[in-house]
């Protein structure tokens, strides 16, 4: 009933579902991997931001100059701004477009950070970003490390990257910048408005493991049964099959057989003719 799945195409096809679910069940896993990934970094960040402020120097000393192990972390920051603003390509914050204004914020001893100083709306006429405010400051803020991708070509910059847009500007800066917070004294009445930070979620990753762990089940369920209707389909069959050449040999050759075995009558007769016309005058 079931020697059919040794065919050639029946074990393609088995060793297709076994590589499928193999296939289907690794990327559950991978998911969750993902996951268990996800909620240790949202672990980290919610444990950093939690902290309170600290000074940058004083941060970055502890962390021993590493900036990942300062990303997230509350800082404050004294200096001036100088040198000329820089506006992101437009981005939107609760459903407006808008741009962020980058701003270099000097240290006393020349050292420089990006601040990033906020979001303000998208105007097309605008062709430099707000002045940065007079004096001396200090910042408070959370460190972050450059955005992916790359700053483009264009005037804006696509992406906060501090090691690109230092080049840009002609100077150093640190290779991370400052997302503000707040500051001292506090911004004028139109300056850029402070965004929040990105939100800690853990994604869609276990449903995505969810998805594939019940891909990888549909085909452990749903492949037996095909396999087991295919079977009964066969064994359903076997009845209306022509029988093996023998029978159908004897089948023909019986009918011919039977009517000369007994009808022999005619053979008979003819010889006893034959042998009264032998003895005739």
């Amino acid at each position: 009933m079931y020697r059919f799945l040794l065919r050639p195409r029946w074990i393609a096809g088995h060793l297709l579902v076994i590589v499928t679910v193999v296939a289907f069940v690794n990327l559950g896993l991978w998911q969750l991997r993902r996951l268990d990934e996800r909620q240790a970094h949202n672990a980290l960040v919610t444990e950093r931001l939690a902290a309170d402020p600290r000074p940058l120097d004083a941060a970055l000393a502890e962390a021993g100059g590493d900036p990942g192990a300062v990303e997230f972390r509350r800082v404050t920051v004294a200096g001036t701004y100088a040198g000329p603003q820089v506006l992101t390509a437009p981005r939107p914050y609760t459903g407006r477009p808008g741009q962020q204004v980058l701003s270099v914020l000097e240290h006393d001893d020349g050292r420089a950070v990006l601040v990033d100083r906020g979001w303000i709306p998208f105007d097309s006429r605008m062709q430099q970003a707000p002045a940065a405010p007079d004096g001396r400051v200090q910042v408070r803020g959370v460190v972050r490390l450059r955005e992916s991708g790359d700053v483009g070509a264009a005037e804006q910059v696509a992406q906060i990257v501090p090691a690109q847009i230092a080049q840009r500007l002609g100077r150093s800066l640190a290779p991370f910048y400052v997302q503000l917070q707040g500051r001292q004294p506090p911004d004028a009445t139109g300056a850029p408005r402070p965004t929040p930070l990105p939100e800690v979620t853990e994604g869609s990753h276990r449903s995505y493991a969810v998805q594939w762990f019940s891909f990888a089940l549909i085909a452990l369920v749903g492949y037996p049964m095909l396999l087991w209707r295919t079977a009964k389909q066969h064994g359903a069959g076997d009845g209306d099959e022509d029988p093996p050449d023998a029978d159908r040999r004897d089948v023909a050759v019986g009918p011919a057989a039977r009517d000369e075995a007994v009808s022999p009558g005619p053979r008979l007769r003819s010889d006893a003719v034959r042998s009264r016309g032998d003895g005739l005058p």
